[in-house]
């Protein structure tokens, strides 16, 4: 097997390695802005009401609403985290690829 072979083999696996790690990047982007809008969904207000049963009932929404905020905003710091670690490995892999492409575009030796 030359050389120029052995590249080409290189390249097919440099290219399946970053498209791999672009398909993980989206998913994490995915679950990101998923996680996102449902944090933004929990910021809808409830205008106060004259009865305190419901005014009492509205209270407990608004505070399970913010127990919920909290929550979403720490599974976002840790997706945005993966996210951002992901986005370090696919770079890397993209140049791999890139690389051995142009390597193999050369005439062989």
């Amino acid at each position: 097997m030359t050389q120029h072979d052995r590249l080409q083999r290189l390249q097919v696996l440099a290219q399946m390695i970053r498209d791999r790690d672009m398909a993980r990047l989206q998913k994490l982007a995915q679950a990101r802005t998923d996680t996102r809008d449902r944090a933004q969904r929990l910021l809808q207000t409830v205008p106060l009401a004259q009865d305190p049963t419901l005014f009492a009932a509205r209270q407990l929404h608004a505070k399970w609403a913010q127990e919920q905020r909290i929550r979403l905003n720490r599974t976002l710091a840790l997706q945005t985290a993966r996210m951002i670690e992901q986005r370090d490995k696919t770079a890397r892999s993209h140049g791999r690829a890139d690389v051995l492409a142009r390597l193999c575009r050369q005439k062989p030796r």
